[in-house]
């Protein structure tokens, strides 16, 4: 049974548990980071985002699917990219298939190279005596959904959409 969790600390997925890579590390690594952590009847991957840290094994950013694709295949990526909203009609979208040999046949070429180029940096965390509600809108508002917490400006694990979303359903709506 759930009890009440009111801050963020209660429910955030403290930094050893949540999968990381060092700065160091290839993409062929990232990619079987991701992969190693797998579950549900489809096997889906658990983690869209792995944190990255420095051979001191201090935080220094974070790595996303997207930031892998990309760097499996960016010409493909750059190609593609639209500086302005095209609408549902945009010439761009079609692009994509005029790269797909291309991009298979770098990609693979592509795993040996260093995710730091890749990294992105962490602009935005959460203190750990958050309100759950706060940390939600707070993550809506900049469409973030995997959020570094920290406690007194230690970095002590992440929080996800998927944390908030159970311990709302099995505590505060309960279905």
């Amino acid at each position: 049974m759930y009890e009440k969790k009111s801050v963020i600390r209660d429910i955030v997925i403290p930094f050893d548990s949540y999968p990381h890579l060092n700065e160091n590390q290839t993409l062929k690594e990232a990619i079987e980071a991701f992969m190693s952590y797998r579950g549900g009847g489809q096997d889906r991957l658990l983690y869209a985002m792995l944190l990255v840290v420095n051979d001191e094994s201090q935080l220094v950013g974070k790595l996303s699917l997207n930031d892998v694709i990309y760097g499996l295949a960016p010409r493909l990526m750059d190609a593609t990219r639209v500086d302005k909203f095209e609408g549902k009609g945009g010439e761009y979208q079609d692009l994509a298939l005029l790269y797909e040999e291309s991009t298979f046949a770098t990609c693979g070429e592509n795993q040996s190279q260093k995710i730091k180029p890749l990294i992105r940096a962490i602009n935005f965390s959460l203190p750990a005596d958050t309100h759950i509600l706060k940390a939600l809108v707070m993550m809506s508002q900049r469409d973030d959904f995997s959020v570094p917490v920290t406690d007194n400006g230690i970095f002590i694990g992440v929080l996800r959409l998927e944390e908030i979303f159970t311990a709302m359903c099995n505590v505060y709506c309960v279905i």
